[in-house]
């Protein structure tokens, strides 16, 4: 026998669970079977015995042996049937196989390794040496196993990453790639390579010049480079978006071939342009946004300074969505929108046309673009006109198609557009002031009538310079309460006495003396500022009257006029609730006046806020009524309790029986729904008699007084009740 071997360390690996390779030795004879075990265990090498193949295939399926020594002749069943066998087994394909014969001839040695051998070893056995031959292999194994599991990690990464790799020999203009590569451009499973000009024709025809220009360019010069394309998958139709990245493989100065890898950024591709559509287009009309009006625009003044042309920008809004949003809803007003975008997109498309016709210029530097900036406002960027008078035009067309029915949630609305135009270079040279200029061209248009259009001037510019001013004066006089509060008397028309006062804003600007309300209430209204200021005088006329009854005067009842705004953006019952905690006034001395115009676009919500002020203990009146669109429906739904007549029909109740017969209908209906009468601008003991006539229950005007501050109101009440206060004889 053989001398023992030395100790050769074991091949455990940090981390491994088994503590001992273990070897599944097969042979029939048991001498050799005891010999190995010796040697190899004594190398730290687990031994596992079989007698025949039959028996080797059991105990392979139920051990899994890191290693096999497999003799050849053996009964029941030989060693080359059992390696094939085990081969075709599931977890047979790795594992080392060690063929043990006597047959030292090439035939047995073929026959082995076609059978599945990993090495042969011929009889007799060295035993001496056996323990390093076995300890090679498994080391061997090891290293396939730690390369197959890399080569897994690596193709798992790769289906994530959706990456396959590729080579291109430059000599044979062939392609060869991986399996990924297959699936990431959808060609056929086991398509390994094409000629170069097949895979070129698999790309879009767009992209294909661009890619086959930047491989060529690479092989001439050596270089790396990275390009996307598009191509039509064959496994499912779709079109993907590739990205090929490629370097060269230089040999003598000389590029013989590419390598590189392609990925799949379809998915990318598209998240990336939601992310630009996100930011530079509208989400509800899909119209370029703000940000993408704004780099045409900068693209337009460059390309008019560059040619000395000249273009227009129009500034769009609605007249009265807001009604629309309100009465049938955001979803509507959204549809409408989008209408009102795909008309505006068909009269610029018609005029894009009238101008390639019409224009000696056919170099199509500029666009005409239609932008949404957000709300119910529009800009048509019409990127060359050779006269002011084409963006007039356009404004016209526009305006016609605009005011044209909508079909809407199974009803037809009507809106019309007011415009506003600047022209380049005349009203401004940058995109400020081009936007700015169409901005204020708009507002004139309004305040001149809307469903128009304007060109911006310098008087424009002027009267717009002194709104802007005005505006930053209200804001400032709001914020430093530089505002005051006049109060106008009630009189109850049967006894003559007085029975509240309505509180009345004042502005006595620093410079410009006082402002007429008619001109500064419109403006908050406009701006916004109608909320703090409306909020001001509630808690301003709130303590006042608290302070009158501080100092011993009868209580009464102050009223406050509240606007649409103030109702509809602001909650207005929390701000009501302020105004009481503020003042400790007695709620039921508090009067909310609200136009009737309120309750028409959203007749719900109006009587849900009106509830939520009634139960403060406040009183609610409906101011001007019979002006708007008065419907006995919604009033007797209405949680109120007063109707205002308004002064235009008591201002003729002496000369006009129409007024007569107007004013005494709402007195009797106001009557029949429990609701008490207010008529305004009375000025005459006619107009008082007329009305006690009818019974109406209280009066206000010139008649009594006219607005007083709060200093002067406490002197005229005294001086009021002396006199013979029952002026109604």
């Amino acid at each position: 026998m053989a001398k023992r071997s030395a100790k050769i360390p074991a091949l455990v690996k940090p981390g491994q669970n088994r503590k001992q390779p273990l070897v599944l030795h097969v042979d029939d004879d048991v001498a050799s079977l005891k010999l190995a075990s010796v040697v190899l265990e004594d190398a730290g090498i687990s031994v596992l015995h079989a007698k025949h193949g039959v028996e080797a295939l059991a105990k392979f399926v139920s051990r899994n042996p890191d290693l096999i020594i497999m003799d050849a002749i053996m009964p029941v069943m030989d060693g080359f049937e059992a390696i094939r066998k085990i081969r075709e087994h599931k977890v047979g394909e790795h594992v080392p196989i060690l063929m043990v014969t006597g047959l030292d001839d090439f035939e047995s040695i073929t026959h082995a390794y076609e059978a599945g051998a990993t090495d042969f070893l011929t009889k007799p056995i060295n035993f001496y040496s056996l323990p390093h031959r076995v300890h090679y292999m498994l080391r061997a194994k090891l290293t396939a196993d730690e390369l197959r599991s890399s080569q897994a990690r690596l193709d798992h990464a790769q289906r994530l990453a959706r990456l396959g790799n590729w080579d291109f020999n430059r000599r044979t203009q062939r392609m060869s790639w991986s399996q990924e590569f297959c699936r990431v451009l959808g060609l056929p499973d086991g398509m390994n390579g094409a000629r170069w000009i097949d895979f070129l024709n698999r790309i879009e025809e767009s992209d294909r010049h661009n890619v086959r220009r930047l491989a060529e360019q690479a092989a001439m010069e050596c270089q790396a480079f990275s390009v996307e394309f598009s191509a039509k998958s064959q496994r499912d139709g779709s079109m993907r978006r590739i990205r090929l990245e490629a370097e060269p493989v230089v040999q003598d100065g000389n590029c013989r071939a590419l390598i590189g890898t392609v990925q799949d950024i379809t998915e990318r591709s598209k998240a990336q342009k939601q992310i630009h559509d996100l930011a530079y287009y509208d989400l509800v009309t899909g119209l370029p946004n703000r940000a993408q009006l704004h780099e045409r625009l900068r693209y337009t003044l460059k390309a008019a300074a560059r040619n000395e042309t000249r273009f227009a920008l129009l500034f769009l809004d609605l007249d009265h969505f807001k009604q629309v949003n309100d009465t049938l809803g955001h979803d509507a007003g959204d549809e409408l929108l989008k209408m009102v975008a795909q008309r505006l997109k068909t009269v610029v498309r018609e005029t894009d046309l009238i101008s390639n016709t019409d224009s000696d210029d056919n170099e199509s530097e500029t666009w005409h673009t239609v932008a949404r900036l957000g709300g119910d406002e529009f800009v048509v960027l019409l990127g060359h006109i050779n006269r002011a008078e084409d963006a007039a035009r356009v404004a016209v067309r526009i305006a016609e198609t605009i005011r044209e029915p909508y079909d809407i949630s199974v009803k037809t609305v009507s809106v019309t557009t007011t415009i506003g135009i600047a022209v380049f270079p005349t009203d401004g040279t940058d995109a400020e002031a081009l936007m700015r200029n169409a901005d204020v061209a708009m507002y004139h248009a309004k305040e001149s009538g809307r469903n128009g259009y304007q060109f911006y001037s310098n008087n424009i510019h002027k009267r717009a310079e002194a709104r802007f001013s005005l505006e930053r004066d209200l804001k400032s006089a709001i914020e430093n309460e530089e505002l005051s509060l006049v109060y106008l008397p009630k009189i109850n028309v049967g006894s003559g006495s007085v029975v509240g006062v309505e509180a009345l804003v004042r502005w006595e600007h620093a410079s410009k003396g006082d402002v007429s309300p008619g001109e500064f209430i419109p403006l908050a209204e406009e701006t916004g500022l109608i909320l703090p200021l409306g909020r001001w005088v509630l808690r301003s006329a709130s303590k006042q009257m608290q302070t009158w009854i501080d100092h011993g005067m009868p209580k009464m009842c102050m009223s406050v006029n509240c606007s649409s705004l103030q109702f509809t953006l602001s909650d207005m019952v929390a701000d009501i609730s302020n105004a009481i905690q503020y003042s400790r006034l007695d709620p039921c001395l508090l009067e909310i006046e609200l136009t009737e115009s309120l309750f028409l676009e959203d007749i719900d919500t109006g009587i849900s806020t009106l509830s939520r002020m009634k139960r403060l203990g406040v009183q609610v009146a409906i101011d001007d009524f019979g002006t708007g669109f008065s419907s006995l429906s919604y009033l007797k739904r209405l949680p109120v309790d007063k109707l205002k007549i308004d002064q235009s029909f008591v201002e003729e109740l002496c000369t006009d029986s129409g007024d007569v017969a107007i004013v005494s209908a709402i007195i009797t209906l106001s009557h029949n729904l429990q609701l008490s009468v207010v008529a305004e601008g009375v000025e005459n003991l006619q107009q008082l008699r007329i009305l006690e006539q009818f019974q109406c229950d209280e009066a206000q005007g010139y008649l009594f007084s006219h607005p007083l501050s709060a200093d002067q109101f406490l002197p005229w009440l005294e001086s009021y009740q002396q006199s013979d206060y029952r002026i109604a004889s």
